[in-house]
């Protein structure tokens, strides 16, 4: 697997394994051999023989290189505990773990699961290649017992997109949360916003200038007064210089 990044872009590429196990933590779209790159940030899923009831590690990076803060680190798992922790020497803990045996991934419904989103940038202007690990990496199965894990590091590169572009919203259907990502190959104003299918105004999602990047948002379900929105479909509208896409989301609860 490979990461890459340019101005606000990181491709994410699996480097090396640390063992073999029951259990893999690594990187959404990335592919084992190294030989196929992914966007933006760093999904991380998990895949496992066995039911996890609890996760955590250690995310290490190049302080000098990169910048990470608590907020660009994203649960993508419902119903559970999610702490996170940056460090100044460049090392941020990740924790997950249910208080009521609630489990971070249910073998019986998928072997394979979300776990988080992890969004760098660059620091002091940074261009180029640099890694990230996952370091002391546990997971909890049923009553405690430790699941052996093997996982990946990453290289995050800062690139600049060739093209304006919109992709698909994942989850979808989604409950709670939808992460949509999204690149800007010219700077200038950009807004994103949610539509009921009535074309009534839900949630107003971006409306900024933006450098020329690789972006992410999330919606969470809810309009613009903080509320809940019932389930159903909406159109999510993209307009950027020299630019206009709508895509169809789908949430379920």
């Amino acid at each position: 697997m490979k990461i890459m990044k340019t101005k606000g872009i990181a491709l994410i590429v699996g480097l090396t394994f640390v063992f073999s196990s029951e259990a893999t933590i690594a990187s959404k779209g990335a592919s084992i051999n190294g030989q196929k790159s992914v966007k933006s940030n760093l999904n991380l899923t998990v895949e496992s023989e066995v039911d996890i009831y609890g996760v955590q590690f250690d995310i290490k990076y190049n302080p000098a290189e990169l910048t990470l803060t608590e907020d660009a680190i994203v649960s993508k798992v419902a119903g559970v505990n999610f702490y996170s922790r940056v460090k100044d020497d460049g090392f941020a803990r990740v924790l997950m773990f249910g208080m009521n045996g609630e489990k971070i991934l249910d073998v019986n419904q998928t072997r394979i699961g979300d776990l988080i989103d992890v969004n760098f940038t660059p620091a002091n202007k940074f261009s180029g290649s640099s890694l990230v690990e996952l370091k002391d990496v546990t997971l909890a199965g049923q009553a405690g017992e430790e699941v052996s894990v093997s996982t990946a590091s990453y290289e995050v590169s800062f690139v600049t997109p060739q093209k304006t572009s919109l992709s698909e919203n994942y989850p979808n259907p989604f409950n709670p949360s939808t992460t949509i990502d999204y690149q800007i190959a010219e700077p200038g104003k950009v807004s994103i916003i949610v539509y009921d299918l009535k074309g009534a105004e839900v949630n107003i999602l971006v409306n900024q200038y933006q450098d020329a990047a690789y972006h992410s948002v999330v919606w969470n379900g809810l309009n613009d007064n903080g509320l809940a929105v019932a389930s159903g479909r909406y159109i999510l509208k993209m307009n950027a210089p020299g630019y206009s896409e709508t895509i169809t989301m789908t949430l379920l609860k």
